[in-house]
């Protein structure tokens, strides 16, 4: 692993309980992903102006090693890219004084902006030289609870929204984080130790976001579904 990533932690990274939230890890290792790719050549200019393309998150997966309740540093460090199946996976850790505080799998589409075609990962590499190791197949897929029940409605606003003209990735971490009751229901401060996230359609400006969930005795499952009943993320929310 190579570090690609000095980070300040700041208020803004903190939560309700002054913990970094999972909203804020996401967002760092977006933004490590972005610098790792860029320092390895795969430029995101140039994949717009060769190639009419674009990155997209495919899903995330988060685990939380310790909790950090204060500001200050952290240094994150970057695996090689691995292909699995149609994406791109990349291996990040957090580390604060030498010690690993969380650790993220970011599973990213190259998709064509202008059809939202999934294009061939290994296309966008070879066209970089970027190198990459070839796993023995896709990254498995997250089983749902049949009985979800509904939480709220939520219409995605433009100020949601990033360059793609789609809901942002982290905002889905907030939902999640809502309608998991991270920061409410009868134990507060509780503490998030896994979330995974599969992002399965893109949700534009004014549409509308039906939220479900389903508690159970190992973890919160939450899935939205957009008006049209295709489903747009789903999730699986480990809490202590």
């Amino acid at each position: 692993m190579r570090k690609v990533l000095d980070y300040s932690i700041t208020g803004h990274d903190t939560d309700y309980y002054r913990c970094i939230s999972p909203t804020s890890y996401l967002k760092i290792a977006e933004t490590a992903c972005f610098i790792a790719s860029e320092s390895e050549g795969m430029l995101m200019q140039r994949m717009i102006d060769e190639m009419q393309a674009t990155w997209m998150t495919a899903s995330f997966q988060l685990e939380i090693f310790k909790d950090i309740f204060y500001v200050g540093p952290v240094e994150v460090f970057v695996d090689p890219f691995i292909k699995n199946g149609v994406v791109f996976t990349r291996t990040g850790h957090i580390l604060r004084n030498g010690i690993e505080i969380a650790r993220f799998h970011m599973n990213t589409m190259a998709v064509n902006f202008n059809t939202r075609k999934v294009m061939p990962p290994e296309f966008v590499a070879d066209h970089f030289g970027v190198p990459y190791i070839v796993a023995s197949g896709a990254p498995a897929r997250l089983g749902m609870p049949t009985d979800m029940e509904k939480y709220e409605e939520y219409v995605v606003r433009y100020s949601d929204c990033d360059h793609n003209q789609h809901l942002r990735a982290y905002e889905y971490v907030n939902l999640i984080c809502d309608a998991a009751e991270y920061w409410t229901g009868p134990v507060r401060e509780k503490k998030g130790r896994a979330l995974n996230v599969e992002f399965m359609g893109e949700c534009k400006a004014g549409e509308k976001l039906i939220i479900q969930r389903k508690f159970t005795p190992e973890a919160v499952y939450v899935s939205g579904c957009r008006d049209d009943g295709k489903t747009s993320f789903r999730a699986y929310f480990v809490m202590e």
